[in-house]
Protein backbone atom coordinates (compact mmCIF):
# COMPACT_ATOMS: atom_id res chain seq x y z
CA UNK A 1 0.00 0.00 0.00
CA UNK A 2 1.08 3.56 -0.18
CA UNK A 3 1.17 5.40 2.50
CA UNK A 4 -1.96 7.50 3.40
CA UNK A 5 -0.66 10.85 3.11
CA UNK A 6 1.88 10.14 0.10
CA UNK A 7 1.78 11.08 -2.93
CA UNK A 8 2.38 8.73 -6.17
CA UNK A 9 5.23 9.08 -7.74
CA UNK A 10 5.48 9.40 -11.85
CA UNK A 11 8.91 7.46 -11.65
CA UNK A 12 8.59 3.84 -12.63
CA UNK A 13 12.26 2.52 -10.91
CA UNK A 14 12.10 1.01 -7.53
CA UNK A 15 11.89 3.36 -4.67
CA UNK A 16 12.10 1.87 -1.12
CA UNK A 17 10.51 2.55 1.79
CA UNK A 18 9.25 1.40 5.02
CA UNK A 19 6.25 1.35 7.08
CA UNK A 20 6.25 1.19 10.49
CA UNK A 21 3.50 -0.74 12.85
CA UNK A 22 3.78 1.98 14.97
CA UNK A 23 2.69 4.62 12.42
CA UNK A 24 -0.44 2.16 11.71
CA UNK A 25 -0.87 2.10 15.87
CA UNK A 26 -0.63 5.46 16.58
CA UNK A 27 -3.81 6.12 13.80
CA UNK A 28 -5.94 2.99 14.79
CA UNK A 29 -5.13 2.81 18.35
CA UNK A 30 -4.44 -1.08 17.69
CA UNK A 31 -2.33 -3.12 15.51
CA UNK A 32 -5.11 -3.13 13.05
CA UNK A 33 -5.56 -0.70 10.44
CA UNK A 34 -7.58 -0.26 7.08
CA UNK A 35 -7.27 1.69 4.57
CA UNK A 36 -9.38 2.29 0.96
CA UNK A 37 -7.48 3.52 -1.46
CA UNK A 38 -8.22 5.00 -5.20
CA UNK A 39 -4.64 4.63 -6.80
CA UNK A 40 -4.40 6.35 -10.67
CA UNK A 41 -0.54 6.13 -10.53
CA UNK A 42 2.24 3.60 -9.82
CA UNK A 43 2.72 2.86 -6.14
CA UNK A 44 6.51 2.76 -5.08
CA UNK A 45 8.46 -0.44 -4.02
CA UNK A 46 7.93 -0.63 -0.61
CA UNK A 47 8.10 -2.67 2.37
CA UNK A 48 6.33 -3.26 5.90
CA UNK A 49 6.70 -4.74 9.30
CA UNK A 50 3.06 -5.90 9.19
CA UNK A 51 1.23 -7.95 7.64
CA UNK A 52 -0.76 -6.84 4.66
CA UNK A 53 -4.61 -8.13 3.15
CA UNK A 54 -5.14 -6.51 -0.19
CA UNK A 55 -8.24 -7.02 -1.89
CA UNK A 56 -8.63 -5.22 -5.25
CA UNK A 57 -12.07 -4.01 -5.60
CA UNK A 58 -11.90 -2.53 -9.19
CA UNK A 59 -9.69 -1.63 -12.14
CA UNK A 60 -6.74 -3.49 -12.84
CA UNK A 61 -2.79 -3.29 -12.59
CA UNK A 62 0.15 -5.44 -12.17
CA UNK A 63 1.70 -5.76 -8.33
CA UNK A 64 5.29 -5.98 -8.38
CA UNK A 65 7.24 -8.42 -6.55
CA UNK A 66 11.33 -9.03 -6.29
CA UNK A 67 11.02 -12.39 -7.61
CA UNK A 68 8.21 -11.85 -10.00
CA UNK A 69 4.99 -9.67 -11.38
CA UNK A 70 1.65 -10.49 -12.23
CA UNK A 71 -1.63 -9.00 -13.65
CA UNK A 72 -4.43 -7.98 -10.52
CA UNK A 73 -7.95 -7.01 -11.00
CA UNK A 74 -11.66 -6.93 -9.31
CA UNK A 75 -12.26 -9.63 -6.56
CA UNK A 76 -8.74 -10.61 -6.38
CA UNK A 77 -7.22 -11.68 -2.73
CA UNK A 78 -3.74 -11.77 -1.47
CA UNK A 79 -1.41 -11.84 1.54
CA UNK A 80 1.95 -9.47 1.60
CA UNK A 81 4.02 -10.35 4.84
CA UNK A 82 6.40 -8.94 6.85
CA UNK A 83 9.62 -7.81 5.18
CA UNK A 84 8.31 -8.59 1.51
CA UNK A 85 8.62 -5.58 -0.92
CA UNK A 86 6.12 -4.97 -3.08
CA UNK A 87 4.88 -2.67 -5.68
CA UNK A 88 1.82 -1.72 -8.20
CA UNK A 89 2.46 -0.79 -12.25
CA UNK A 90 0.30 -0.16 -15.00
CA UNK A 91 -2.09 0.67 -12.92
CA UNK A 92 -5.70 1.68 -14.52
CA UNK A 93 -8.24 3.12 -11.91
CA UNK A 94 -6.83 0.61 -9.39
CA UNK A 95 -9.49 0.72 -6.30
CA UNK A 96 -7.75 -1.88 -2.94
CA UNK A 97 -8.77 -1.95 0.69
CA UNK A 98 -5.66 -2.72 2.45
CA UNK A 99 -6.07 -4.50 5.59
CA UNK A 100 -2.81 -4.14 8.07
CA UNK A 101 -2.43 -6.40 11.01
CA UNK A 102 0.09 -8.05 13.43
CA UNK A 103 -0.54 -11.50 12.85
CA UNK A 104 1.66 -12.32 16.18
CA UNK A 105 -1.12 -10.29 18.35
CA UNK A 106 -4.30 -11.71 16.82
CA UNK A 107 -5.85 -13.21 19.80
CA UNK A 108 -7.08 -15.77 19.41
CA UNK A 109 -4.90 -16.59 16.60
CA UNK A 110 -6.48 -16.50 12.61
CA UNK A 111 -5.10 -20.22 12.39
CA UNK A 112 -7.31 -21.32 15.13
CA UNK A 113 -10.65 -19.12 13.40
CA UNK A 114 -9.95 -19.72 9.53
CA UNK A 115 -11.13 -23.07 8.03
CA UNK A 116 -7.28 -25.01 7.75
CA UNK A 117 -6.60 -24.84 4.27
CA UNK A 118 -8.04 -21.95 3.75
CA UNK A 119 -6.17 -20.15 6.14
CA UNK A 120 -2.69 -22.34 5.18
CA UNK A 121 -3.27 -21.34 1.45
CA UNK A 122 -4.18 -17.93 2.03
CA UNK A 123 -1.43 -16.97 4.49
CA UNK A 124 1.10 -19.44 4.22
CA UNK A 125 1.27 -21.38 1.14
CA UNK A 126 0.57 -18.48 -1.30
CA UNK A 127 3.59 -15.75 -0.10
CA UNK A 128 5.97 -18.47 0.16
CA UNK A 129 5.26 -19.44 -3.27
CA UNK A 130 5.24 -15.87 -4.37
CA UNK A 131 8.36 -14.83 -2.71
CA UNK A 132 10.03 -18.21 -4.38
CA UNK A 133 8.79 -16.92 -8.04
CA UNK A 134 6.22 -19.87 -8.83
CA UNK A 135 2.86 -18.69 -8.34
CA UNK A 136 0.91 -15.81 -8.16
CA UNK A 137 -2.58 -15.36 -6.22
CA UNK A 138 -5.43 -17.86 -6.85
CA UNK A 139 -8.36 -16.32 -4.70
CA UNK A 140 -10.71 -14.38 -6.59
CA UNK A 141 -13.91 -13.54 -4.88
CA UNK A 142 -17.25 -13.22 -6.90
CA UNK A 143 -19.29 -9.66 -7.16
CA UNK A 144 -22.13 -10.98 -4.22
CA UNK A 145 -18.75 -12.14 -2.53
CA UNK A 146 -16.59 -8.86 -2.59
CA UNK A 147 -19.70 -6.76 -1.73
CA UNK A 148 -20.04 -8.67 1.52
CA UNK A 149 -16.11 -8.62 2.43
CA UNK A 150 -15.84 -4.65 1.35
CA UNK A 151 -19.39 -4.18 3.51
CA UNK A 152 -17.50 -5.94 6.66
CA UNK A 153 -14.50 -3.54 6.16
CA UNK A 154 -16.32 -0.64 5.63
CA UNK A 155 -17.96 -0.61 8.66
CA UNK A 156 -14.49 -1.77 10.63
CA UNK A 157 -12.80 1.28 8.96
CA UNK A 158 -15.43 3.45 10.49
CA UNK A 159 -15.15 2.04 13.95
CA UNK A 160 -11.12 2.86 13.62
CA UNK A 161 -12.12 5.90 12.46
CA UNK A 162 -14.48 7.43 14.75
CA UNK A 163 -13.27 5.12 18.49
CA UNK A 164 -16.35 5.31 19.71
CA UNK A 165 -16.43 3.56 23.33
CA UNK A 166 -16.02 -0.16 22.59
CA UNK A 167 -14.17 0.69 19.02
CA UNK A 168 -11.34 -2.21 18.99
CA UNK A 169 -14.39 -4.80 20.19
CA UNK A 170 -15.89 -4.36 17.26
CA UNK A 171 -13.68 -3.09 14.53
CA UNK A 172 -11.61 -6.53 15.68
CA UNK A 173 -15.02 -8.63 15.32
CA UNK A 174 -16.09 -7.45 11.97
CA UNK A 175 -12.13 -7.98 10.78
CA UNK A 176 -12.56 -11.58 11.67
CA UNK A 177 -16.00 -11.51 10.23
CA UNK A 178 -14.23 -10.56 6.72
CA UNK A 179 -11.13 -12.89 6.92
CA UNK A 180 -13.28 -15.99 8.04
CA UNK A 181 -15.37 -15.18 5.26
CA UNK A 182 -12.55 -14.98 2.35
CA UNK A 183 -11.18 -17.90 4.47
CA UNK A 184 -14.12 -20.39 3.81
CA UNK A 185 -14.32 -18.58 -0.04
CA UNK A 186 -11.13 -20.01 -0.58
CA UNK A 187 -11.53 -23.35 0.94
CA UNK A 188 -14.66 -24.09 -1.30
CA UNK A 189 -12.85 -23.35 -4.46
CA UNK A 190 -13.07 -25.80 -7.78
CA UNK A 191 -10.54 -24.73 -9.63
CA UNK A 192 -7.69 -27.50 -10.02
CA UNK A 193 -4.88 -25.02 -8.76
CA UNK A 194 -6.42 -23.94 -5.94
CA UNK A 195 -7.84 -27.64 -4.68
CA UNK A 196 -4.49 -28.74 -5.18
CA UNK A 197 -2.93 -25.70 -2.75
CA UNK A 198 -5.65 -26.27 -0.33
CA UNK A 199 -4.75 -30.22 -0.04
CA UNK A 200 -1.46 -29.04 0.66
CA UNK A 201 -2.76 -26.23 3.01
CA UNK A 202 -4.49 -29.28 4.83
CA UNK A 203 -1.53 -31.72 4.76
CA UNK A 204 0.38 -28.82 6.81
CA UNK A 205 -2.42 -28.21 9.38
CA UNK A 206 -2.50 -32.13 10.05
CA UNK A 207 1.15 -32.50 10.50
CA UNK A 208 1.44 -29.53 12.79
CA UNK A 209 -1.49 -30.68 14.58
CA UNK A 210 -0.04 -34.53 14.78
CA UNK A 211 4.18 -33.82 15.11
CA UNK A 212 4.62 -35.87 18.09
CA UNK A 213 3.52 -39.30 16.12
CA UNK A 214 5.36 -41.12 13.82
CA UNK A 215 4.01 -39.97 10.94
CA UNK A 216 5.26 -41.51 7.18
CA UNK A 217 5.43 -39.89 3.70
CA UNK A 218 2.55 -42.24 2.75
CA UNK A 219 0.38 -41.11 5.65
CA UNK A 220 0.80 -37.32 4.48
CA UNK A 221 0.10 -38.38 1.10
CA UNK A 222 -3.40 -39.80 1.70
CA UNK A 223 -4.09 -36.77 3.82
CA UNK A 224 -3.28 -34.63 0.96
CA UNK A 225 -4.89 -37.04 -1.64
CA UNK A 226 -2.35 -37.62 -3.84
CA UNK A 227 0.70 -39.94 -4.33
CA UNK A 228 3.74 -40.04 -2.08
CA UNK A 229 6.03 -38.52 -5.16
CA UNK A 230 3.60 -35.60 -5.83
CA UNK A 231 3.28 -34.87 -2.56
CA UNK A 232 6.83 -34.45 -2.02
CA UNK A 233 7.31 -32.47 -5.49
CA UNK A 234 4.62 -30.33 -3.65
CA UNK A 235 6.68 -29.60 -0.56
CA UNK A 236 10.22 -29.05 -2.68
CA UNK A 237 8.24 -26.57 -4.51
CA UNK A 238 6.73 -24.82 -2.00
CA UNK A 239 9.29 -25.23 1.33
CA UNK A 240 12.73 -26.26 -0.70
CA UNK A 241 12.38 -29.43 1.50
CA UNK A 242 10.55 -32.89 1.82
CA UNK A 243 7.61 -33.13 4.01
CA UNK A 244 9.39 -35.52 6.40
CA UNK A 245 12.75 -32.87 6.86
CA UNK A 246 9.26 -30.16 7.39
CA UNK A 247 8.21 -32.22 10.39
CA UNK A 248 11.66 -32.59 11.58
CA UNK A 249 12.41 -28.79 11.16
CA UNK A 250 9.14 -28.67 13.16
CA UNK A 251 9.69 -30.65 15.92
CA UNK A 252 13.23 -28.88 16.23
CA UNK A 253 11.22 -25.92 16.56
CA UNK A 254 9.16 -27.31 19.42
CA UNK A 255 11.68 -28.49 21.39
CA UNK A 256 13.06 -25.19 21.09
CA UNK A 257 10.22 -23.36 22.76
CA UNK A 258 10.63 -26.33 25.70
CA UNK A 259 14.34 -25.24 25.98
CA UNK A 260 13.55 -22.05 27.77
CA UNK A 261 12.91 -23.87 31.32
CA UNK A 262 14.95 -26.43 33.70
CA UNK A 263 11.88 -28.97 33.93
CA UNK A 264 12.53 -31.26 31.23
CA UNK A 265 15.86 -32.90 30.48
CA UNK A 266 16.85 -32.97 26.89
CA UNK A 267 15.61 -36.77 26.73
CA UNK A 268 12.53 -35.52 27.91
CA UNK A 269 12.05 -32.91 25.54
CA UNK A 270 13.21 -34.97 22.42
CA UNK A 271 10.27 -37.75 23.16
CA UNK A 272 8.01 -34.98 24.05
CA UNK A 273 8.26 -33.51 20.51
CA UNK A 274 8.00 -36.81 18.56
CA UNK A 275 11.27 -38.19 18.46
CA UNK A 276 11.75 -41.74 19.86
CA UNK A 277 15.76 -41.83 19.97
CA UNK A 278 17.81 -39.32 21.49
CA UNK A 279 20.33 -39.58 19.88
CA UNK A 280 18.92 -39.20 16.77
CA UNK A 281 17.37 -35.60 17.77
CA UNK A 282 20.84 -34.64 18.58
CA UNK A 283 22.86 -35.17 15.56
CA UNK A 284 19.46 -33.57 13.51
CA UNK A 285 19.20 -30.71 15.76
CA UNK A 286 22.85 -30.44 15.04
CA UNK A 287 22.52 -30.64 11.23
CA UNK A 288 20.47 -28.03 11.31
CA UNK A 289 21.55 -25.74 13.47
CA UNK A 290 24.77 -26.19 13.49
CA UNK A 291 25.01 -26.68 17.21
CA UNK A 292 24.33 -29.59 19.81
CA UNK A 293 20.93 -29.56 22.05
CA UNK A 294 22.90 -29.17 25.30
CA UNK A 295 25.10 -26.54 24.01
CA UNK A 296 21.90 -24.61 23.16
CA UNK A 297 20.03 -25.65 26.62
CA UNK A 298 22.71 -24.27 28.64
CA UNK A 299 22.59 -21.55 26.34
CA UNK A 300 19.18 -20.12 26.35
CA UNK A 301 17.21 -21.89 28.98
CA UNK A 302 14.85 -19.28 31.56
CA UNK A 303 15.45 -17.22 28.29
CA UNK A 304 11.97 -16.41 26.06
CA UNK A 305 11.63 -18.91 22.96
CA UNK A 306 12.91 -17.74 20.23
CA UNK A 307 11.83 -18.49 16.32
CA UNK A 308 14.13 -19.76 14.27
Amino acid sequence: MAPPHATPSRRREPVAFRLRQADIISQSGMPLFILFVHHELDVKFHTHDFVELVIVLDGCGRHIMTHGQYAITAGDVFVIPERVGHAYRDIRHLKLVNVLFDLRTMAPPLRDLLPPDGYRTLFVLEPRLRSAGGAHHFCRLSASALSRVQELLTNAQQELDRKPPGYKCLALGLFLQAVGFVGRYYSQMRAPTPRALLRLGRTLDFLENHYTESLTLDQLARIANMSPSTLYRAFQRSFQTSPIDYLIRYRIQKAIELFTGDDLTITEIALQVGFNDSNYFSRQFRQHLGIAPSQYWKTHRNRPAQTH
